[in-house]
């Protein structure tokens, strides 16, 4: 499909895009070798960097790329470039963006609420922040606890101060985040309950009281990015707050550090408001996967190729 001027909202749709822990290596490749407008978009980003974002995504191995500092900044690259990609090639723009942690930066990239160059760099520095903040607290672990609700994982984690709830990911899948001696409390707590239990392969205890020290310099960075009004609105995935502003932005990227993400409640304020279709931006899999089990009547297309986003825009 060639270019287009005119935009089209999809009125029944928004664009997901994922966090840490989705990472791997090739992710947004395919949209890169074929379109002319990610490549440009990838190199763009690479000028407010001093390390390769094509080289990140593509060719490092996933232990160098899980690194907090690099998995950021390579992952809202790899959403984004592919976004710019799509605007252009078909012409069209969803009625909302939300994002899984990192994603939220994404979405704020996507919307037009910050330079992407800006939000890149800022991503890259809260990655390094939170690296230093495990060095120091840490170390530290996530574990996904299956098969119990919310309510019982929130519960036992109130006893302590080392461990807290990361991720409402789904009705029956909740993610712990702290320090080894707390995610282990938590779940011999839970041992006689039918949970079952997944240690995440994740570059630090996010959204845990191991990331205190990350929150002022994470505050700081928020403070002086220069945001504008949002053209697409966006939902938060700490308050689930339909927003185009940015203060709101400002206030839920900084509490995120040590908050836990709601993305239960995303889903849920997106299905009240009419949307009934979540495009996946790269690297796929992982959200679509937790939509389907929150808003199972919704339909869910993943974007891994070009070929995929034809049958879905075209």
């Amino acid at each position: 499909m060639t270019e287009t001027d005119e935009t089209t909202t999809l009125t029944d749709t928004a664009f997901v895009f994922p966090g840490q822990g989705s990472q791997r290596p090739g992710m947004a490749q395919p949209f890169y070798d074929a379109w002319p407008e990610t490549r440009a978009a990838f190199d763009a980003l690479d000028s407010a960097l001093e390390i390769d974002l094509s080289d990140r995504c593509f060719r490092d191995g996933l232990e160098e790329l899980t690194r907090p500092q690099n998995a950021q900044p390579a992952l809202l690259a790899a959403g984004y470039a592919t976004s710019v990609g799509i605007a252009s090639r078909f012409g069209v723009e969803p009625a909302y963006v939300a994002g899984h942690s990192l994603g939220q930066f994404t979405s704020l990239a996507v919307a037009g609420a910050a330079s992407p160059t800006d939000l890149v760099d800022v991503v890259r520095r809260r990655g390094t922040f939170m690296e230093r903040a495990e060095r120091d607290a840490g170390p530290g672990t996530m574990m996904a606890v299956l098969l119990v609700d919310r309510a019982t994982v929130a519960d036992v984690c109130r006893d302590r101060d080392d461990v807290g709830v990361a991720l409402y990911n789904s009705p029956r899948q909740t993610v712990i985040s702290g320090t080894i001696d707390g995610v282990d409390a938590v779940r011999n707590a839970l041992d006689d309950t039918a949970a079952r239990f997944r240690e995440l392969e994740v570059g630090a205890a996010f959204h845990s009281p191991v990331m205190v020290s990350a929150v002022e310099p994470v505050e700081d960075v928020m403070a002086s990015l220069s945001m504008c009004e949002a053209s697409i609105p966006i939902v938060s995935d700490v308050s689930n707050e339909v927003y185009t502003d940015p203060a709101v932005a400002r206030r839920d990227l900084t509490t995120q550090i040590t908050a836990p993400v709601d993305w239960v409640g995303v889903v849920e304020t997106l299905k009240r408001r009419g949307v009934d279709r979540y495009v996946g931006f790269p690297p796929t899999g992982v959200l679509s996967s937790l939509v389907e089990r929150i808003h199972p009547d919704a339909e869910c297309d993943a974007l891994e190729t070009p070929a995929d986003a034809r049958e879905v825009f075209a």
